[in-house]
């Protein structure tokens, strides 16, 4: 993403972010957010925001913690959705934007879930891509991932979250450093049972990655990608230790405190004063905003079923089906454009 302007940012966290600004041709243009996911980067909105900044709008693409030039820290404690929230916010301040329409895909969707809860004001619209709302409190724990595991089994026949469990062991980025055109060929296998038996099993990744196995590459996924892949996580800038922080931040659920803001046994003044900081007025556990969710097939997240589980918290919720994967964005790129920009001019 050399050829756009980039900008640094260093938040009150003390973390670095590297981003793209590219300002909208007059006041009345809308500015696009855009949150990536994993193992991702802000090269998987290229169409997008090549699409968009011709067309006028503003763009703000964060490299987010953990990723390229921004900020690797290795204590997963500084990824909280709170802290993320923050940090992100303090680059639109930091840009004097107004409102801005925020556009996230996997691990981004969780952020701009985050960033809906804390700093509402922030946005006119909501879009996410694959991966649907994700309510406060309702963090994919390792208690919780370990039952959404089994109760699809027992349904469905199959795991899901068998990777997520992988990313908690000890020597899981050390695996993945030495592996990365496995990696990535995991996470954009097309055949679903493949997906089933080394991304949903539990101790299928593990497997698939100490035996360097890949699949045939999907079409979309041009050398370009497979690049930028090799360089945004190649083990010199850090590997993959810093991003599997995002998972492991929730299987050890680090949001408690400022998602749930119980402390039933805390009594002295501070820790009272941390409860009321941490509350979340009521109205901000739903998408008030116009809301937009991109679906395709991936066998993973369709069993989460988004759209249902996301209406009762998005009253303007519009769902938009995709023959795609997960990657839908960069599998649908003319229709997953259109698509946007008939939300934004709503």
């Amino acid at each position: 993403m050399d050829p756009y302007p980039q900008s640094q940012l260093m938040t009150s966290r003390g973390f670095t972010y590297n981003y793209i600004h590219i300002p909208a041709s007059s006041p009345d243009s809308q500015t696009i957010l855009f949150l990536h996911g994993f193992p991702s980067s802000v090269f998987h909105w290229r169409h997008q925001i090549k699409y968009f900044s011709q067309k006028g709008y503003g763009i703000i693409a964060p490299e987010l913690l953990g990723y390229g030039k921004s900020s690797k820290p290795l204590d997963e404690q500084a990824y909280t959705g709170k802290g993320m929230s923050d940090d992100v916010k303090e680059i639109l301040d930091h840009e004097k934007l107004g409102k801005v329409v925020g556009v996230a895909h996997d691990w981004g969707s969780f952020l701009l879930s985050r960033m809906a809860n804390f700093h509402p004001g922030l946005f006119s619209k909501y879009v996410f891509v694959d991966v649907g709302y994700s309510p406060l409190g309702q963090g994919l724990t390792r208690k919780n991932v370990e039952f959404i595991n089994a109760m699809v089994q027992q349904h469905m026949g199959f795991s899901v979250f068998g990777y997520f469990l992988f990313f908690d062991e000890k020597d899981a980025a050390e695996i993945m450093d030495k592996n990365i055109d496995s990696v990535e060929s995991l996470f954009h296998v097309e055949d679903d049972e493949l997906k089933k038996k080394y991304m949903g099993a539990p101790g299928g990744t593990r497997t698939w990655f100490e035996a360097g196995m890949t699949a045939p590459k999907p079409a979309y996924l041009t050398a370009e990608d497979q690049a930028d892949f090799r360089k945004e996580f190649a083990p010199s800038k850090g590997g993959f230790a810093p991003a599997i922080n995002w998972y492991r931040a929730q299987l050890h659920d680090i949001n408690a405190v400022d998602e749930k803001g119980l402390f039933p046994s805390c009594t002295n003044i501070m820790s009272q004063l941390l409860i009321l900081e941490a509350e979340i007025p009521q109205e901000n556990y739903k998408l008030q905003q116009p809301t937009l969710l991109l679906t395709g097939n991936n066998i993973i997240t369709a069993t989460a079923d988004f759209p249902k589980q996301m209406k009762p918290n998005a009253p303007n919720l519009e769902v938009k089906n995709f023959d795609a994967g997960h990657w839908i964005q960069l599998e649908k790129p003319d229709e997953t454009n259109e698509t946007l920009g008939a939300f934004f001019e709503k």
